[in-house]
């Protein structure tokens, strides 16, 4: 069995269903070799190349949670990618930390990037943003099969001028 994450209406449900799960890993691979993986999956953000992608995740990766309007799997992460590079041209993501253990990576990075583009519902306000993220990314066969991640957003939206700061 493994985990699915459905959204519907601004609320997420976690179901089990059946395919991957941590015990059925027969290759989960070393620290090293799922770090270097995993690395492939931010040069993917960096350089705009989803071919990337192709090598580094399962076509049913699970990625919780789900972007707003993103859809599951592999071919979601594509299409989430165009809409964070039209908002966000110049996006780059510096990895700051990384922890390896047993088939586990877990990165800390801060996302910099200009908002150009409309995100969300958040007109392109021309400016600087960098904020904090943290993944935790599975592995198992030679692939990324599930990335948990946080993102801190909210103070993406106080640089992006959308929240007003105390005084």
């Amino acid at each position: 069995m493994r985990n699915k994450v459905i959204a519907r209406a601004g609320l997420a449900l976690l179901i089990a269903t059946p395919g991957w799960a941590a015990g059925d890993c027969k290759n989960p691979g070393t620290p090293a070799a799922n770090t270097g993986l995993v690395k492939n999956f931010y040069k993917a953000f960096n350089t705009k190349n989803k071919s990337l992608l192709d090598t580094t995740l399962t076509s049913d990766w699970l990625d919780i949670p789900l972007a707003q309007g993103q859809k599951p799997g592999l071919e979601g992460m594509k299409g989430v990618m165009d809409v964070y590079w039209a908002s966000f041209p110049d996006l780059n993501v510096v990895n700051e930390e990384f922890i390896a253990q047993g088939n586990k990576v877990v990165v800390r990075s801060t996302v910099k990037a200009t908002h150009k583009g409309d995100f969300a519902t958040v007109k392109a306000s021309g400016k600087p943003i960098a904020i904090l993220a943290i993944d935790i990314h599975e592995v198992c066969d030679g692939r990324i099969v599930k990335t948990y991640h946080a993102e801190d957003w909210l103070s993406g939206l106080f640089q992006m001028g959308r929240l007003p700061l105390a005084k």
